[in-house]
């Protein structure tokens, strides 16, 4: 209600396109052909998605001994550097001209850990923590530098996000459900180990997967020895 008001008492009209899981192509293919020549102002965040954040997230939130969260995040963030400009640039291109006289805002991702795993079903490490962090930074600057290359505005959430994050102190609209019902949502999933591949991956660890003390001390073994390897590297 708020929104709606908000838009009334400036005198626009919204076409809120955006839906969760959204890759530049569907943005390319189902969302661009709500820009017009009379489109005022445009605001995108878009990117992470195919830089693979969800699958990313859920490989880090699993035990260190079950996952190579250090090769998933080494993709996501080559991805960012040599994949995602070139793909940013064509698409802000394709904002321009279809909207030649809009103030385009590009907004950033937030950092969604303050350091610490509340979760009783997760096990994010402090490095995996802060590299899934260094990661939302650096989309962030690829995402930026392209926009100002386009001519566009970049806002950056980051800082508004302080509080927010995973296990911080805190902790619509869609008249175009036909169209945006064709895009899959990004789905990050809580670790699941009754798997066989959790199975055989534990017992190679040595891992008890009917003792949570014996999960989590794999946990850090694995987590330490992933964490000096990055950092040797």
């Amino acid at each position: 209600m708020a929104h709606r008001r908000a838009l009334a008492a400036t005198a626009l009209a919204a076409n809120f396109r955006a839906c969760s899981g959204a890759k530049i192509a569907d943005v390319t293919n189902t969302q661009l052909s709500a820009l017009t020549s009379s489109t005022s102002y445009v605001t995108i965040s878009v990117g992470g998605n195919d830089a693979g954040f969800a699958d990313v997230l859920t490989t880090c939130a699993q035990p260190a001994w079950l996952s190579n969260c250090t090769a998933a995040v080494d993709r996501a963030q080559a991805y960012i550097r040599n994949t995602l400009p070139g793909a940013l640039t064509t698409l802000y291109g394709q904002i321009r001209s279809r909207a030649p006289q809009a103030k385009v805002t590009v907004v950033g991702y937030t950092r969604i850990f303050n350091g610490t795993d509340c979760n009783a079903l997760t096990w994010f490490s402090s490095t995996e923590m802060s590299r899934l962090n260094a990661t939302a930074d650096l989309i962030n600057s690829t995402t930026s530098a392209r926009a100002g290359a386009a001519g566009f505005s970049f806002a950056n959430p980051t800082s508004r996000f302080v509080g927010h994050a995973v296990c911080g102190s805190p902790e619509r609209q869609r008249p175009y459900a036909a169209a945006d019902r064709t895009i899959r949502p990004e789905v990050v999933r809580a670790p699941d180990l009754t798997t066989p591949q959790a199975r055989a991956a534990a017992a190679r660890a040595g891992v008890d997967l009917s003792s949570r003390a014996s999960i989590d001390a794999a946990d850090r073994r694995y987590a330490a020895r992933e964490a000096a390897a990055f950092l040797a590297r």
